[in-house]
């Protein structure tokens, strides 16, 4: 088994979610959801595939594994920043 396969651990915004449980509607469960796409977003575009790469291994994920992923989120995150003023 992979590395990648070992480390079956809840997605931290599912974690979130249960923690909230009872305390947050659909709605809010939904918002969240969403919101975290627009941080990961943000956060590739603004740290490129290398960083990218390099903190999901300091966080123990085999960040290289992810690379396919990566590299096409930050093409479209970049494509998609406003351009400057």
């Amino acid at each position: 088994m992979s590395k990648r396969g070992k480390q079956r651990r809840k997605l931290i915004v599912e974690a979130l979610i249960e923690d909230h449980k009872g305390s947050w509607s659909e709605s809010t469960e939904r918002t969240v959801r969403s919101d975290s796409h627009r941080i990961l977003e943000a956060l590739v575009a603004e740290y490129g595939i290398e960083e990218t790469i390099q903190a999901m291994n300091r966080q123990g994920f085999e960040g290289k594994a992810y690379s396919y992923l990566v590299k096409p989120m930050y093409a479209k995150a970049r494509s998609r920043r406003p351009t400057s003023k």
